[in-house]
């Protein structure tokens, strides 16, 4: 259930750039999984999967890296504006400094 929350997390701030960006789709979705956190990365692909659907992020690809630490944090998505075609836009990389979602 705790992954169900976490991926609707990484869902509403994909929206919420995707919105700000005008993007029409996201084909891909690269997330950062702290080493130290417990979750599952099937896990959190199944409820990505869930959660996304009827968003401009379903079908998305969700790419989990590890990384040290604990914590998930967006990395990337790969964007479609409008008026562009499939991969005519290159990722959209959030800040750095984003904080860990949930």
């Amino acid at each position: 259930m705790h992954q169900a929350m976490l991926a609707q997390a990484v869902l509403d701030k994909v929206v919420e750039r995707a919105t700000a960006l005008g993007v029409t789709r996201v084909g891909a979705v690269q997330v950062l999984l702290g080493e130290d956190d417990e979750h599952t990365e099937d896990a959190l692909r199944y409820a990505w999967s869930e959660v996304s659907v009827g968003t401009c992020a379903e079908g998305a690809e969700f790419v989990i890296e590890r990384t040290p630490g604990e914590g998930l944090r967006l990395a990337a998505m790969d964007v479609e504006r409008a008026g562009s075609g499939p991969g005519a836009d290159p990722q959209d990389r959030p800040s750095a400094e984003e904080p860990p979602i949930g």
